[in-house]
């Protein structure tokens, strides 16, 4: 789970990306090296290989934060990488309450469902 891993590395932010290409998953990465300048421990993470049910335990970590930098695929869809994150945070009995969490859309502007999964990922964890 997530929170046994940054617990063991002494991480406080994890920066999950839903990449097809691996533009967010470079993003992740840059942003975890940025973070060390202003004393932040971070770790980039792919969301297929987490359960992502574990968000629900990141919580107990008192200085947490969860990024997700995340892209959008198609006609509006999630990235093969972040279905199962997306099936997660649209689930009404999914709760989050109490997650320190930003997002970060990447996306063409000239593409007709531009940056929508950085918009429904805000809008749904919101409202976990």
């Amino acid at each position: 789970n997530i929170l046994d891993r940054m617990n063991a590395s002494g991480k406080q932010m994890v920066v999950f990306y839903g990449s097809q290409t691996g533009t967010a998953e470079e993003f992740a990465t840059r942003l975890c090296k940025e973070a060390r300048h202003y004393g932040i421990a971070a770790m980039s993470a792919d969301p297929i290989e987490y359960d992502m049910e574990s968000l629900k335990v990141l919580r107990e970590k008192e200085d947490h934060i969860a990024v997700f930098l995340m892209a959008t695929y198609g006609e509006g869809e999630p990235t093969d990488n972040a279905i199962q994150f997306h099936e997660l945070i649209t689930n009404d009995e999914t709760d989050l309450e109490g997650l320190n969490f930003a997002v970060f859309g990447l996306g063409n502007s000239t593409y007709e469902y531009f940056n929508k999964m950085g918009k429904d990922t805000d809008r749904l964890l919101e409202k976990r």
